[in-house]
């Protein structure tokens, strides 16, 4: 069990290979999407997988044609390595959700066992970073794949 990490979820422990991955997901109003989105791009977390959403928190129901009024959200799901990721990118949503008062979202975080990126079968938190730049044919230039689990 060398280089693992054990999590506890709901009174249950379990271990990962690879550090304590996890996934973020938070629901929140859509005009604070593109801040949030910056913010965590900027803090070098790019792997974010968003989905409009409508749905009903706390508030009250205000019937109308017998159906409660669901309202238009946005979801995002992040996956991350480890406990600062975790909190960089939970601060990144925080910081311009927070002050919308009541409705404002809700965010959760989940136990990840085990990520696999498809294309090169590469595991766990390898598979969570971006391969570092390469050279290409072309002098003086850099490609770096922007290939996450979330992408």
């Amino acid at each position: 069990m060398n280089g693992g990490a054990y999590s506890k979820y709901n009174d249950e422990t379990f271990y990962s290979k690879g550090s304590a991955m996890v996934q973020i997901t938070a629901v929140f109003n859509k005009h604070c999407l593109n801040d949030v989105l910056r913010e965590l791009f900027d803090n070098l977390i790019e792997g974010v997988t968003v989905m409009d959403v409508i749905g009903k928190g706390s508030l009250g129901i205000a019937e109308k044609n017998n159906a409660p009024d669901l309202y238009p959200k946005v979801m995002i799901i992040i996956v991350v390595s480890d406990d600062k990721h975790k909190e960089i990118a939970m601060e990144c949503i925080r910081s311009h959700t927070q002050d919308l008062g009541h409705g404002a979202g809700k965010m959760w975080i989940t136990p990840v066992l085990e990520v696999e990126r498809i294309r090169t079968g590469e595991k766990d938190e390898t598979a969570l970073t971006q391969p570092t730049p390469r050279a290409t044919s072309k002098s003086n230039t850099f490609f770096t794949a922007v290939d996450t689990p979330s992408s």
